[in-house]
C-alpha cells in the first residue's frame, strides 16, 4: 500500500483537497503545507526504514 508524506514535515496526515484533469492539491493537516507536491513511500519501505 503506498503512503503519502509532506514534503515539509513527514507527516502522513496528509490529504487530496482538489483534484481533476490537472492533477490533485494536497494539504498536510499537521504543518499547513498545501502544493501539488508530495511524497510516495510503500508501506513497506517505510516500516524497514528504505527512505
Amino acid at each position: 500500500m503506498k503512503m503519502l508524506h509532506c514534503p515539509a514535515c513527514n507527516s502522513t496526515d496528509v490529504w487530496a483537497v482538489t483534484g481533476g484533469y490537472t492533477g490533485c492539491i494536497y494539504r498536510c493537516k499537521r504543518c499547513g503545507y498545501r502544493g501539488a507536491l508530495v511524497v510516495e513511500y510503500d508501506e513497506e519501505d517505510d516500516e524497514r526504514g528504505d527512505r
